[in-house]
């Protein structure tokens, strides 16, 4: 059992000196601006540089030091052909991981070991897992149960609220030195010409762009058994530096019904045309 436990966390400690020899150097000019609000999650790239918001479905992530992002929860960054996981510095397309479990939840060698907690049944829940995307609402117990508010404790008395203690501020993004540069100041500070990221970044492309006519994305024609992945333009930029691409979407293929296993007769490939493995469905009771 001892020996056991000693080959995953020799294996665990291997995939990350692995990942950490893909990693240059950390270049934080090269980051997009910290976001102050997310669609999803906000993540931080396996090469712990950057922050930003995490990638969904058919949007690219990866590229050299992750550049691109990575994936929210319930995805992964699929290769965009084959039927693995991306390799850094290649582009790999975020894809929903349905019945194969949930991927973001599954420690993550990708990533590195954090621990907080999160309230769940009114009571506060620890633990550690290998994540790269934002999920503890709490960083330790004492915080989470100080702030649980199913945790109201015993009875006391009246108390009176000091509400000149409570923390007060504003948040939004402003044009500085041709990039949009976002935070947060002191209730009564000074004002954010921007309430968004967003916003902002409009702004800045209204500007910047007004006279950049991007090239035509070419026309896609792809199979029936896969998806067209979304453009990426990088925040402040005109046109797009990541085209689309057909990429295999699983989701289309054929599933044994419940309570039916699947035995393969050919895996597939995992390019366009290809996608679903050739498979026929066995009663459970049979097997």
């Amino acid at each position: 059992m001892g020996s056991g436990i000693f080959f995953w966390v020799i294996l665990a400690c291997a995939a990350q000196e692995l990942l950490a020899s893909n990693c240059t150097e950390c270049d934080k000019s090269k980051c997009p601006p910290a976001p102050i609000s997310c669609p999803g999650h906000g993540a931080t790239d396996p090469c712990g540089c950057c922050r930003h918001c995490a990638r969904h479905e058919w949007e690219p992530c990866g590229g050299e030091n992750w550049q691109l992002g990575y994936c929210d929860r319930r995805y992964r960054c699929a290769a965009v052909n084959g039927t693995g996981n991306v390799e850094i510095p290649d582009t790999g397309v975020c894809k929903y991981v349905g019945l194969m479990g949930d991927y973001w939840m599954d420690d993550d060698l990708n990533c590195p070991l954090v621990y907080g907690c999160q309230v769940r049944m009114g009571f506060c829940e620890c633990t550690a897992i290998r994540t790269c995307v934002d999920y503890f609402s709490y960083s330790d117990d004492e915080t989470c149960k100080k702030n649980n508010p199913f945790d109201m404790g015993p009875p006391s008395g009246p108390e009176e609220v000091d509400y000149s203690s409570q923390i007060c501020w504003n948040t939004g993004c402003d044009l500085v030195g041709g990039r949009c540069e976002c935070g947060r100041s002191d209730c009564g500070g000074p004002d954010f010409k921007f309430r968004t990221q967003k916003e902002c970044n409009d702004a800045l492309v209204l500007v910047k762009c007004a006279d950049v006519h991007c090239p035509e994305p070419p026309k896609m024609d792809c199979s029936n058994d896969s998806a067209i992945t979304k453009t990426y333009t990088p925040p402040g930029e005109c046109c797009p530096t990541v085209p689309s691409f057909c990429t295999c979407d699983f989701e289309k293929c054929a599933k044994c019904p419940y309570k039916e296993t699947k035995v393969n007769v050919r895996n597939a490939t995992g390019f366009p045309g290809d996608c679903c493995d050739e498979f026929y469905c066995v009663s459970d009771q049979e097997t």
